[in-house]
């Protein structure tokens, strides 16, 4: 049996296509909100959880009184989205 003959095209140029590009951040990974989601009753109400939460713009010792579908609020009726939570720690 006879082998098919083989064509091949002469390469001139440099191929590159070995190499693999890798972007990333670093403290891009977010801590999970689960166990901070627990500590609030079925209404999503707490009686002033002191947490220590790490954001994308800053780092703040808060009390957290409501947890809503993608939000906390602390006792200034502010809002701390889900999104932007970095890191937290629960302060006993």
């Amino acid at each position: 049996m006879k082998l098919p003959s083989v064509f091949a095209n002469k390469i001139d140029k440099e191929i590159k296509n070995n190499e693999d590009y890798f972007h990333a951040e670093r403290n891009t990974k977010t801590k999970s909100l689960k166990e901070l989601k627990s500590k609030f009753d079925n209404n999503g109400y707490y009686n002033k959880l002191n947490v220590t939460i790490k954001t994308k713009d800053k780092t703040s010792n808060e009390k957290l009184i409501l947890c809503k579908d993608n939000y906390f609020i602390n006792i200034n009726n502010q809002k701390i989205y889900f999104d932007d939570i970095l890191d937290y720690e629960i302060k006993k």
